[in-house]
């Protein structure tokens, strides 16, 4: 990859995606906040947004300690058993 490339990726990354996760990782974690124990396909129906963009947010959310297992229960959703998860306070 040709070094003017990998900048103008790096530019679009920190333009555009970068701060897009802020506000998605921001959103979700609100919304678990407002919904308590809510699944990923729970949250992901509440928010109207793909199942696909619930889980990473999540697992960055996880990860950086601002939220955590609740329990492992039936979905209201999927009427399967799945974590649901809670915030950190």
């Amino acid at each position: 990859m040709s070094h003017d490339m990998q900048d103008t990726s790096l530019e679009s990354y920190f333009n555009e995606v970068k701060p897009t996760l802020g506000k998605r990782q921001e959103l979700v974690l609100e919304t678990i906040r407002k919904l308590g124990c809510p699944t990923d396909l729970e949250l992901a129906t509440y928010l109207k947004l793909p199942i696909r963009s619930i889980g990473p947010r999540r697992n960055e959310l996880m990860h950086m300690g601002k939220i955590k297992i609740c329990e492992k229960r039936i979905c209201a959703i999927s009427q399967r058993t799945a974590y649901s998860w809670r915030v950190v306070e």
